[in-house]
């Protein structure tokens, strides 16, 4: 199990590098960062993705093979569901304005189930500013599961079931203290930062077909690492 928990990660870290070598950037504007200075010393700032409009579509993989396709999110399928997966989104500032590229990897815990101890890794891309990474357990399953109109898979999130806990649900669970996830660091503007995070799901509304409809928070306090 550890083995597979060890490749689902380099999988996913490979699918992310190669959309970021095949998919041009964009020519962004460099807006001016919404950072909030919180009572230890350190800073606060929330970057936003709407669901499902900032989803990017990564590959598309032939049919029948281990890579499949959830909407635009990308997996692996293990014995009992996914190993893997990989999804890729546009980056918001809290006004909206687009500030670059957000990709998410998901793989199970050693010795848990998908579901029962999963694992998010956030690379986020900001042209001019540099990259930040981020590391929680999740406390909701996330990753995608058959249940579509037609039997297809899809994202935990599209269904009404998800949901059921209200309308923002949380899904950071740790590692860091208070359940929040873990910055590990980042390049450039970022470099020698870290702290912690959390993430943050709103619906907006179920579509006639039942998928969803929001925006994911991430909000995080950095400092000076130590």
């Amino acid at each position: 199990m550890a083995r597979l928990f060890y490749i689902s990660v380099a999988g996913g870290v490979v699918l992310a590098l190669l959309f970021a070598g095949l998919f041009p950037l964009p020519q962004l504007t460099r807006y001016r960062s919404s950072i909030s200075v919180i009572p230890d010393g350190g800073r606060e700032e929330t970057f936003v993705i709407d669901w499902h409009l900032d989803r990017v579509q990564t590959l598309r993989p032939e049919g029948g093979g281990p890579l499949q396709l959830a909407g635009a999110l990308a997996f692996a399928t293990g014995p009992d569901g996914p190993a893997a997966a990989a999804e890729v989104f546009r980056l918001r500032d809290q006004a909206g304005n687009v500030i670059g590229l957000a990709s998410r990897t998901l793989s199970e815990r050693a010795g848990a189930g998908l579901g029962q101890g999963s694992v998010s890794q956030w690379m986020l891309l900001l042209p001019s500013r540099g990259m930040l990474f981020l590391s929680q357990l999740n406390a909701r399953d996330i990753a995608p599961r058959p249940g579509g109109p037609a039997g297809e898979w899809r994202p935990a999130a599209d269904a009404a079931e998800f949901w059921q806990a209200g309308q923002v649900v949380r899904i950071t669970a740790g590692p860091a203290p208070g359940g929040a996830g873990r910055v590990l660091g980042g390049t450039e503007e970022f470099a020698g930062l870290d702290g912690d995070y959390d993430e943050t799901w709103e619906l907006g509304k179920l579509d006639a077909k039942g998928a969803s409809r929001g925006r994911i928070r991430l909000t995080t306090r950095l400092r000076a690492g130590s």
